[in-house]
C-alpha cells in the first residue's frame, strides 16, 4: 500500500503531508492497525488521526446512488475526474515496492516514528 501511495503522489505532485484524509475500506482494513501497520512500512508515517475506515462502503454507496439521484450525480462527479494509474505496468511502482520489503526501513527519514521507537529500543 505504501509504494502505491508514494508512487501515486510522485506522479502528481504531492507530498504525504498535504493529505487531510486517508480512508480505508473492506474487510481486510477493518482489522487493520495503524500504528502497526506504519511500522511495517505497509501505511505511511503521517499523523494516525487522518486515517478513516468506512465499514461496508461499496454497499452504502451503491444504496445512495440507487435511491438518490443528486448521489448518483456526484458519483458520476467523481468518475469522471478520477485519474487510473495501472500499477502493473507502472515500473516505479515495482522499484518503490521492492525498497518497502525491508526491515528497517531502507529510508528512514519517510518513517519518523519508527525510527524513534527503534531508537528508544536501542536505549
Amino acid at each position: 500500500m505504501y509504494a502505491g501511495f508514494t508512487v501515486l503522489l510522485n506522479q502528481i505532485g504531492v507530498s504525504f503531508d498535504m493529505i487531510d484524509r486517508v480512508i480505508i475500506t473492506g474487510g481486510f482494513g477493518q482489522f487493520l492497525d495503524i500504528d502497526k501497520s506504519v511500522t511495517l512500512g505497509l501505511l505511511p508515517d503521517i499523523d494516525g488521526e487522518i486515517f478513516y475506515y468506512y465499514r461496508n462502503s461499496s454497499i452504502g454507496g451503491a444504496c445512495m446512488a440507487l435511491l438518490s439521484a443528486d448521489h448518483r450525480q456526484s458519483a458520476g462527479e467523481i468518475c469522471n475526474a478520477m485519474t487510473y494509474m495501472d500499477f502493473p505496468t507502472n515500473t516505479a511502482v515495482m522499484d518503490e515496492f521492492t525498497s518497502t520489503l525491508f526491515l528497517p526501513h531502507t529510508n528512514l527519514e519517510q518513517f519518523p516514528s519508527v525510527s524513534a521507537k527503534m531508537r528508544e529500543t536501542a536505549n
